[in-house]
């Protein structure tokens, strides 16, 4: 059974895979860029940036059936954020909301579905790249690396 995209998964991977590239290219030296190049290949990139992209479909449904869209530390809210960008005003409307999480359940294609599921890639990334909550791929890059240089080799 296909999982139900909540989100225009495709287009989620397309930039996270992006966002991955550019973690990696700002950790390559020519100490380790061959180390780097290696382990954390485009095509190493392209398979985490699909397994996160599924990863976050799962979440936003997650998200979209709490009872209380509240997320705490910031001000992002889909009851009101879909609102305005349907009106183009700042309104709570749950009925508008609640007709998109249907569509969504329901694994609509029609023009509606395709744009809340855009629409929610980009309220993604604005909601989980503001007020301090931040991307670290550079982590796991920064990790290899210490393990690499840092262990002595026997």
């Amino acid at each position: 059974m296909e999982e139900k995209k909540y989100i225009n998964v495709d287009n989620i991977a397309t930039r996270l895979c992006q966002i991955l590239k550019d973690a990696r290219e700002s950790m390559v030296d020519d100490e380790n860029k061959d180390f780097i190049m290696e382990n954390f290949s485009d095509e190493h990139l392209e398979d985490r940036s699909n397994e996160m992209a599924w990863r976050f479909n799962c979440d936003m449904k997650k998200y979209l059936h709490n009872p209380d869209h509240r997320i705490c530390g910031n001000f992002n809210n889909i009851d009101y954020d879909y609102p305005y960008h349907i009106y183009g005003e700042v309104t709570y409307d749950t009925s508008l909301v609640n007709a998109m999480i249907a569509r969504l359940d329901a694994g609509e294609d029609s023009k509606q579905a395709n744009e809340d599921r855009d629409f929610l890639v980009d309220w993604f990334f604005e909601t989980f790249g503001t007020h301090g909550i931040s991307y670290n791929f550079q982590s796991d890059i920064a990790e290899c690396l210490y393990i690499e240089f840092e262990t002595p080799q026997s």
